[in-house]
């Protein structure tokens, strides 16, 4: 134990939690909603019978969508992109492999009544190092040590984290979305959120 901690909390300045979080520093936890949503509380889209729920957790955003629109919809994957600190990336979802020509990837059609639930993968988050694969995280999980000092992460609350272009074909006509994300509420943790999810 470093001994300016030690001294602190012999002298009784801090208690050990506060210590323990000092060092190790907190982890955190967001929900989201978006701009274009009528719900302050969801990420939701639901105009033209077509209703789209997202979902981001870390490192990608988990989403639904049904269609009650009458006809098929189709998401067009490769007009499709992210923008994050005005990095703008090319996209993939779940039903693709990694090493996909973003451009070439196939409409997800979903039929009348039906629905899909799929996930979107910026390809900015995608690093390969000696064949070695990793995804960076879409946002902050973890602040750095000494955190009591720096309360930045609770400070993105209602702010913009990334926006996500989303083209869709609706009853024939392409319609190019644009939703805009923001944390609604952040809770603090000592430890990982990640295997919650």
């Amino acid at each position: 134990m470093p001994a300016f901690i030690y001294s602190l909390l012999i002298q009784g300045c801090i208690s050990s939690q506060r210590m323990i979080d000092a060092v190790h520093g907190h982890y955190y936890q967001y929900k989201f909603s978006m701009r274009e949503s009528d719900s302050r509380k969801k990420a939701t889209w639901d105009k033209s019978g077509v209703k789209i729920t997202f979902t981001p957790v870390y490192n990608r955003i988990n989403f639904s969508l049904e269609n009650k629109s009458g006809s098929p919809v189709e998401i067009l994957w490769n007009k499709s992109s992210m923008v994050q600190e005005n990095d703008s990336s090319a996209i993939i979802h779940g039903g693709v492999t990694l090493n996909s020509d973003p451009r070439k990837q196939s409409p997800s059609r979903i039929a009348e009544n039906q629905s899909l639930q799929d996930f979107i993968l910026p390809l900015l988050l995608i690093e390969i190092n000696d064949k070695h694969l990793s995804i960076r995280d879409l946002y902050p999980e973890k602040d750095d040590e000494l955190s009591e000092k720096n309360d930045w992460i609770m400070h993105l609350i209602g702010q913009n984290l990334f926006r996500l272009h989303l083209s869709l074909k609706i009853n024939g006509q392409e319609q190019p979305l644009t939703f805009n994300f923001y944390p609604v509420e952040i809770m603090r943790g000592a430890h990982s959120f990640k295997t919650n999810q």
